[in-house]
């Protein structure tokens, strides 16, 4: 499925990229009635249902052109992250900059801040330490104490 996965992302990149939209998240499962493809896209100042048919519309057609995929039935569904979506990569703290966020903290650090959990903007990432704006302050927060951080809004 690896192969498979890298392959459509490839594939999808090449769509998204001339439409200026990013490619935040592609996952491939294997259903009873044949493959289930999710694409998640940004794009900045916000994904809409035009966005998110065209990149189906040219995905689908490209599926059906190179034929990637070996089983013929799939779902494709594609959307957008949502306004309070969970950051799943590295990357996605670059790409959701100057965006609120809730971080929560894990136990053991939890007591750093109030509560262990931080809202602030999002300033980005460098070198696996994660900038938080919360109410003026900035704060440096290394990856290995994040539990997780979501949009927030």
């Amino acid at each position: 499925m690896g192969t498979l996965k890298n392959n459509l992302m490839e594939e999808i990149k090449k769509i998204s990229e001339p439409l200026h939209v990013s490619v935040v998240e592609l996952s491939v499962k294997k259903g009873k009635n044949g493959l289930y493809i999710l694409v998640v896209i940004y794009k900045e100042g916000g994904v809409t249902i035009d966005d998110c048919e065209k990149v189906s519309r040219l995905f689908n057609n490209r599926l059906t052109i190179l034929k990637p995929i070996e089983e013929g039935n799939y779902n494709l569904q594609v959307s957008s992250p949502g306004i309070y979506r969970v950051l799943k990569d590295k990357s996605e703290y670059n790409l959701f900059k100057s965006k609120p966020v809730k971080i929560i903290l894990k136990k053991q650090f939890s007591g750093m801040y109030k509560s262990g959990v931080l809202k602030g903007i999002l300033e980005g990432i460098k070198h696996d330490i994660a900038t938080i704006d919360v109410e003026g302050e900035r704060l440096d927060i290394p990856l290995e104490k994040i539990s997780k951080t979501k949009l927030n809004g």
